[in-house]
C-alpha cells in the first residue's frame, strides 16, 4: 500500500502543535486528563484544537498558575477495494481548503490517565465523539456521500520502561498500547440511510516516544480492525449483498507533544 504521508508534515506538525495552550491538564499529583479535538485536514485541525486547549487552560487555572503547551496533528489514510479493485473514493486531502476537506473527519474527546511520577506503568480511559465524511463509487450502489457520526470509548496502558533515567539522564521512552471501540449512532448514506449497512467495530492504537520531566513528544497509529461496510447486508429493494466484495482499510497516523506533570 502506497503512501503519500511526508515526512515533512510531522516536523512542520510538532512546530506548530507547540504555538497552542495544551490540552493536558494536572488534576491530581498522579493523575491528568486530556481534552483534544481536531481533524486530519492540517487546517482545520488547527482551528479545531483551539476551543479544547482554551478550556483546558481554564481549567488548570482553577487548580495550577503553571503554564502548559501541547497539542497534535493526525493524517488519515483510508482505502475501499471491491472484489479486489481499488474503490474511487474521496475522503479529504490534509491540505484541502474545500468544505469536503476541512470537515472530513473530525474528533473531540477526553482521556483522563493515572500515571505516578515515576511508576513505570501506568492506564487511562478515554471517549470522544468523531465525525467522518468520504464519497465512494461502488458497482451496485453508484456515487454515494457517507456519514458517521460515532461514539468510541477506549481504555490503555502507558508504559515507560527505563523510568529511572528521568533521574540519571533526563530523559526516557516511552510506549502506549490501547483499544477502543467505534459505536455509529447516526449515519448517512445509500439504501434510505440504513443503518445496518454500515458496521461498529475495535480500534487499536500503538504509540511510541520520548519524555523528560517537562515534556513528551510521541508519534503513533490507530488501526481498524473491522470492515466499514457490512458485507451480510441486503436492502429492502431486492438488491442482495451490494456490498458482499467491500473490504476497507482505515488507520490514522499521530505525532503529539504534551506537557508532562
Amino acid at each position: 500500500m502506497k503512501i503519500t504521508f511526508k515526512p515533512i508534515i510531522v516536523v512542520i506538525s510538532a512546530f506548530l502543535s507547540l504555538c497552542f495552550p495544551s490540552t493536558s491538564v494536572k488534576a491530581a499529583s498522579d493523575f491528568n486528563f486530556n481534552l483534544y479535538g481536531g481533524s486530519t485536514n492540517f487546517w482545520s485541525n488547527t482551528i479545531f484544537q483551539i476551543p479544547a486547549s482554551y478550556l483546558s487552560s481554564l481549567t488548570s487555572l482553577l487548580i495550577s498558575d503553571e503554564p502548559f503547551y501541547g497539542g497534535s496533528y493526525r493524517y488519515e489514510i483510508f482505502r475501499l477495494k471491491e472484489a479486489g479493485e481499488k474503490v474511487p473514493i474521496y475522503s479529504g486531502k490534509f491540505f484541502g481548503f474545500k468544505a469536503k476537506d476541512l470537515f472530513s473527519n473530525i474528533q473531540y474527546g477526553l482521556k483522563v490517565g493515572w500515571s505516578p511520577k515515576f511508576s513505570p506503568f501506568g492506564v487511562y480511559v478515554s471517549c470522544a465523539y468523531q465525525f467522518r465524511r468520504f464519497e465512494a463509487d461502488f458497482s451496485q450502489v453508484g456515487p454515494t456521500t457517507y456519514k458517521f457520526n460515532s461514539v468510541r470509548p477506549g481504555i490503555g496502558i502507558r508504559v515507560t520502561p527505563f523510568i529511572s533515567w528521568l533521574e540519571d539522564e533526563k530523559w526516557c521512552p516511552i510506549l502506549e498500547v490501547g483499544t477502543s471501540y467505534n459505536y455509529n449512532f447516526k449515519v448517512k448514506g445509500a439504501y434510505d440511510n440504513a443503518k445496518d449497512q454500515f458496521n461498529s467495530g475495535m480500534i487499536s492504537t500503538f504509540g511510541i516516544g520520548m519524555r523528560n520531566q517537562k515534556v513528551a513528544i510521541s508519534g503513533g497509529v490507530e488501526i481498524d480492525h473491522y470492515n466499514v461496510f457490512n458485507t451480510d447486508f441486503t436492502p429492502d429493494q431486492g438488491i442482495t449483498f451490494p456490498y458482499a466484495d467491500v473490504k476497507s482499510t482505515h488507520l490514522n497516523i499521530f505525532i503529539s507533544v504534551a506537557t508532562e506533570f
